[in-house]
């Protein structure tokens, strides 16, 4: 029984084959419809460029650092500051964190607030949050793709008002952020363009930028490079830099201490330069002793502020440039034989799909036709044999 139901549907099979063979012309004309409109839609599509580059992280000793801010605990202690921290605010940033720094939110307001060249207004310099929400003329490509694959973006661009050119998050007192919604979809667009990924075999930082023309890829790519190395910058010498602040701030404090110690301790012995009594001894030796000391602390300070100058330099991260961003001669985006690719597939899986269902369709709702088909199709078996 079960071999005789194998048979069969083994015989449905063939004979639908048969079927689709017999409408190879209704096929390949669907075929040929839909690679006419994929590569329509490929000559229409705006074209997309990348530039890439690759950093290489060189890693710093955090030596001096520790030590310094060792000798200058106990100092900052007595004036409330607190310079020890957290071990990890001075650690080395590693290359995997590199990819969230791209996505991060002050990161993404910085890019999209870079100047780009457009072609549309003709030759304007604007930045991509301003560019996004102007009022340009597009070319008819670009109003093609608006209306057609691009529609639902172009329906809510024109639903959305009219967003100020600033920053909302400026002269703004709160501990948050707060960032116009315009503004946010304008940093998710841009956060697409950008990808920074770590090669894990080199630890290298390879970063890539797609854009619409390659001074836009190569100028979004270099301010790319840049805000990664000042932001790691930041970071590392964040720690150092409050410790030479500290000791910027002391050692003008026991500076002035000097100079006031050391103008009374001269005027007091231009006064009293003849005289040899015990009383005016004990003022010498007095003020001798908190001259010394003034004059000790401030050396103390002063080298203690060279090191802490030294230590910003050392802990500022060094960026090696493996390749650096070359301006891109073709383009990406959109590739030819994708489309060629996705025309055919889509014509031979749209007709095949509209063949079965009407087969369906005849079976279940017209089995009058689903009928003459099938004789149809066992005649002309037997007329080729």
């Amino acid at each position: 029984m079960e071999q005789q139901i194998n048979q069969e549907e083994q015989l449905d099979i063939v004979w639908l084959f048969k079927y689709i063979y017999t409408k190879l012309k209704f096929i390949c004309t669907c075929v040929g419809v839909m690679l006419l409109l994929c590569i329509i839609i490929w000559a229409v599509k705006p074209k997309k460029y990348i530039a890439t580059a690759s950093i290489l992280p060189i890693s710093e000793d955090q030596g001096m650092l520790s030590s310094l801010s060792g000798n200058m605990g106990a100092l900052a202690s007595l004036a409330g500051v607190n310079l020890s921290g957290s071990s990890k605010s001075s650690a080395i940033i590693t290359a995997d964190l590199y990819p969230k720094v791209a996505e991060s939110v002050p990161f993404l307001s910085y890019m999209i607030d870079v100047p780009l060249p457009w072609t549309e207004p003709t030759d304007t310099v604007m930045t991509f949050w301003e560019h996004a929400y102007a009022d340009t003329i597009p070319t008819l490509g670009q109003t093609i793709f608006n209306y057609t694959l691009g529609l639902p973006r172009t329906i809510a661009k024109a639903l959305s008002p009219q967003p100020p050119m600033i920053d909302s998050n400026e002269d703004n007192k709160l501990p948050y952020m707060q960032i116009d919604k315009r503004r946010v979809e304008a940093m998710e667009r841009m956060q697409k363009m950008i990808s920074v990924e770590e090669d894990p075999q080199y630890e290298t930082i390879e970063i890539s930028v797609e854009a619409e023309s390659p001074e836009q890829a190569s100028i979004l790519a270099t301010a790319v490079i840049e805000k990664i190395q000042d932001t790691a910058t930041e970071h590392k010498t964040r720690r150092a830099k409050a410790i030479l602040s500290f000791a910027e701030e002391r050692y003008k404090e026991a500076n002035a201490d000097y100079e006031e110690i050391y103008k009374r301790f001269s005027l007091y012995k231009d006064r009293h330069r003849d005289m040899v009594q015990e009383r005016v001894g004990a003022e010498y030796q007095r003020l001798s002793d908190q001259y010394d000391l003034a004059r000790s602390i401030l050396n103390t300070l002063s080298s203690q502020l060279e090191q802490s100058r030294f230590a910003v330099m050392q802990n500022t991260p060094v960026f090696s440039i493996v390749n650096p961003v070359v301006m891109p001669q073709k383009k990406s985006s959109p590739k030819l034989s994708l489309h060629i690719v996705a025309g055919v597939m889509l014509g031979v899986v749209l007709s095949v799909g509209w063949l079965l269902l009407q087969l369906g369709w005849w079976q279940v709702f017209d089995e009058e036709k689903f009928r003459m088909v099938k004789e149809q199709i066992e005649d002309n078996k037997r007329a080729e044999k």
